[in-house]
């Protein structure tokens, strides 16, 4: 069965945007492992949803138009595969339609993916997702609201990209507001950016590590990838206290493609310039089988030792947290 057929069957109300588009498309991901967890409140075993990529049904769909433009569309919620539950909002991971063009690449407009989260993933040895996941200790956005995101087309794989989240609160322009501005690189075997992300809080000041600077490049040599990751966060320690914070955040790592095996490695510091005794580290190993273009087993393992003053993945301050999955993912 077409994946279109597939998306009006479940979903009526698509049914007449779906025959006046080019092409519509049903997608998703299912991911459930089992995890352990040590990290200073007792060891903890559980089944969860999500550990090598966050378990989502989503919708996409394109139309072509006159001069070239396209109509676009996404529409992506999370799941929980563990309990079937939606994960926060029924469309948490994305819901914006846009324009694109073959001139002037792409805007969107709606609730999307940040410009931090979709460089940082490019960057990410771990490919988002298991226990070395950059997000887990860096400080990244995944989605933005309210937001008008442009990302241009590549040349000669240099592309820049903006986005702009409206604070929409009445009488202060910069409440909530969200900048982001990024440029790329891409060409051969070298995956280069630098993103740059200023958020305010709903005072209209920068927010806790509101102010960002993520940089990011990758060489792979054919099978052997080696990664490089840096993050600066300044911002307001909270809403009443405006004394700034500053922590910088290194990550490096590597990855070895052989066949149906990929292996992970990266080790993660995080510097609090600011605070004493608030640093954290973590080495971290992953591991994913193929056993098609859709379907893998993944494994993961990770240490993360923390000065008194922080508790990073762990469940006091001054812990070290011990954290292992194992588990299968399917996409569709």
């Amino acid at each position: 069965m077409k994946k279109s057929i597939l998306a009006l069957a479940l979903f009526g109300a698509f049914s007449g945007a779906a025959m006046a588009q080019s092409s519509v498309t049903v997608y998703g991901i299912v991911d459930a492992g089992v995890a352990y967890k040590d990290a200073g409140a007792g060891k903890v075993t559980s089944l969860d949803s999500g550990l090598n990529s966050t378990s989502r049904l989503g919708f996409k769909g394109t139309e072509a138009l006159s001069g070239g433009l396209k109509a676009n569309f996404q529409l992506e919620m999370g799941l929980k595969a563990d309990t079937g539950a939606n994960d926060a909002a029924l469309f948490a991971r994305g819901a914006w339609v846009g324009l694109s063009g073959e001139d002037f690449g792409q805007v969107n407009l709606g609730r999307h993916k940040s410009l931090t989260y979709i460089y940082g993933a490019a960057i990410d040895p771990f490919m988002d997702g298991l226990l070395g996941k950059t997000d887990l200790m860096f400080k990244i956005n995944n989605v933005r609201d309210n937001s008008v995101t442009y990302i241009s087309n590549s040349m000669s794989g240099f592309s820049v990209a903006g986005q702009y989240g409206f604070g929409e609160k009445a009488g202060n322009t910069a409440a909530n507001r969200v900048t982001s501005i990024a440029l790329s690189y891409v060409n051969g075997p070298i995956n280069a950016n630098i993103v740059w992300d200023d958020l305010k809080d709903t005072n209209g000041n920068r927010a806790a590590a509101g102010g960002k600077l993520l940089a990011g490049v990758s060489y792979d040599f054919g099978g052997f990838k080696l990664h490089g990751m840096y993050e600066e966060n300044k911002g307001s320690v909270s809403l009443t206290n405006l004394a700034e914070t500053k922590e910088q955040l290194y990550v490096l790592g590597a990855t070895i493609k052989d066949g149906n095996n990929t292996f992970m490695a990266s080790y993660t510091d995080s510097k609090v310039k600011t605070s004493v005794n608030a640093d954290s580290n973590r080495f971290a190993l992953g591991y994913t089988y193929d056993l098609s273009k859709r379907t893998n087993l993944y494994t993961s393992l990770a240490r993360v030792s923390n000065e008194k003053a922080v508790k990073t993945l762990a469940d006091v301050n001054g812990a070290t947290a011990r954290l292992f999955n194992v588990g299968i993912r399917h996409k569709f």
